[in-house]
């Protein structure tokens, strides 16, 4: 059956409506599981229990795509953590060092104490009440991509599926 352009785009319209709800990676109505969100969650769990984080997509033989794990870089380094709040507070007041960060803190309108304790030691400067300690961040899940090669598809599936869809996958083109 030979299809017009509009004809075509309201079959892709109809289908693209239909399986939405299934490809969703945020999940269908009200967070419900949609079969998206159970290969990503699957692929999650392979991720944590053996750092499996791609999957080949095959069809009858023939890869037609992937389900890829997104991740975060893994961050380590040393950081300067702040042990006891009262005698930073007291260096910062008592101290040279710490009078200084303490005003330049205070004309930048600083406020949290993460940031005071930046400034307090850019110069190298370790103040009472802070330690040293190494830190490590493993890679932490993202989410997943999915590519998934639409004429392969097409190829892949076109003598199992109707020659209306396979048109549409562009599996009868060459």
């Amino acid at each position: 059956m030979d299809f017009t352009n509009i004809q075509r785009l309201a079959v892709a319209e109809a289908m693209g409506k239909a399986i939405k709800d299934m490809t969703n990676p945020r999940g269908g109505a009200h967070g419900a599981p949609t079969l998206r969100t159970e290969c990503d969650d699957a692929l999650r769990a392979d991720f944590e229990a053996s750092g499996t984080d791609r999957r080949r997509i095959v069809i009858n033989g023939q890869e037609v795509g992937t389900l890829s794990a997104r991740l975060s870089k893994p961050e380590s380094g040393t950081r300067v953590v702040v042990r006891n709040p009262s005698d930073f507070a007291r260096w910062l007041l008592t101290d040279e060092d710490g009078k200084a960060a303490l005003f330049a803190a205070v004309t930048k309108t600083v406020k949290l104490r993460d940031e005071l304790l930046e400034v307090a030691t850019a110069d190298g400067v370790l103040p009472d009440g802070c330690s040293v300690e190494d830190y490590e961040r493993p890679a932490q899940w993202l989410g997943t991509t999915l590519r998934v090669d639409v004429k392969k598809v097409g190829a892949a599936l076109g003598a199992e599926l109707p020659s209306a869809v396979v048109g549409l996958l562009g599996g009868g083109e060459g």
